[in-house]
C-alpha cells in the first residue's frame, strides 16, 4: 500500500512539476520540487526510515533526475508559449 501512495504521489508532483510550476516565467518556482524531492530523500536516509541500500538508492537517483527534467520541459513549455504568441 505505501509503494502505491509512493507512486501516485511522485506522479502527481512530476505532473505538478512540468505543467503548473516550471511552466510559468518564474524560473525559481519550477526548484521547488526537485530541491525539496533531494531534501526530503536526504533526510529519509540520514533518519534512517529509508535503508541506504542499493535499490532505494537508485529510487532516489531516478525521481529527482526525472524531476529535473520536467523542471526543464516545463520551462520550454512555458518559452514554447512565449513564442508561440509573438507570431501569432
Amino acid at each position: 500500500m505505501l509503494g502505491i501512495i509512493f507512486i501516485v504521489g511522485s506522479i502527481a508532483s512530476l505532473i505538478l512539476e512540468k505543467y503548473v510550476l516550471a511552466n510559468n516565467s518564474h524560473l525559481w518556482l519550477g526548484a521547488i520540487i526537485p530541491l525539496l524531492s533531494i531534501v526530503f530523500i536526504i533526510g529519509l536516509m540520514l533518519m534512517s526510515l529509508m535503508p541506504f541500500d542499493f535499490l532505494n538508492v537508485i529510487l532516489a537517483v531516478v525521481y529527482v533526475s526525472l524531476s529535473f527534467i520536467f523542471w526543464g520541459q516545463g520551462n520550454d513549455l512555458y518559452h514554447q508559449r512565449v513564442v508561440n504568441r509573438i507570431y501569432e
